[in-house]
């Protein structure tokens, strides 16, 4: 039975659907992104496939230089607004979340089960932080989607959650993602109980 999920995803511009490291996307959108690298066979991988430095540096530059938008890095004061934008989400939905890592390119969330879906719940984060951020950096807001500066890459990864220790282990490596100089603690967190 799934007892939770470990959701991620990465801000504008930090990983592409064909990205040497791996990718679950199953389409390349953009034309001058395909013209970079194609999708293949191994990407959907559970962790990252090695590349070396130099080749992932020309990939991650050509591509960038291809971007509609700027790359998204968020800086520490924005990383603690998508903190405070997520506990107003998990507040309104009562969304139970036993880890958070805000990193300037990516967030990892480990959530409990919940009346509403998974992805429900990504969109929902992702929109509340989204417009925090863009309220911040002086982003016009727009109803029209190819208009709107992203915050976020589309999609997201999860990974279903089905025993006690698969979600230790989650919860762990969540808690460990920040490094040891820099833990997060967020209120809304409310670790895991069996």
């Amino acid at each position: 039975m799934i007892i939770g999920f470990h959701l991620a995803w990465t801000c504008y511009g930090h990983w592409f659907p064909n990205d040497p490291r791996g990718s679950w996307s199953d389409e390349v959108w953009k034309p001058e992104l395909l013209e970079l690298r194609r999708l293949d066979d191994g990407r959907k991988v559970t962790h990252p496939r090695p590349v070396e430095p130099g080749e992932m540096r020309r990939f991650l530059d050509t591509a960038r230089a291809r971007l509609k938008w700027d790359v998204v890095c968020l800086k520490d004061s924005e990383i603690r607004m998508v903190g405070g934008a997520f506990a107003e989400v998990v507040e309104a939905v009562r969304l139970e979340v036993h880890a958070c890592a805000i990193m300037p390119n990516h967030v990892h969330v480990v959530v409990g089960r919940h009346a509403e879906s998974y992805e429900r719940m990504v969109s929902r984060l992702k929109a509340r932080a989204s417009q925090k951020i863009r309220e911040v950096r002086g982003i016009r807001a727009t109803d029209v989607r190819r208009e709107r500066v992203p915050i976020w890459t589309e999609g997201y990864w999860v990974r279903y959650i089905d025993n006690v220790e698969q979600m230790d282990r989650v919860i762990d490596y969540v808690n460990r993602n920040p490094g040891p100089d820099r833990p997060q603690r967020w209120s809304f967190v409310r670790g895991f109980n069996a």
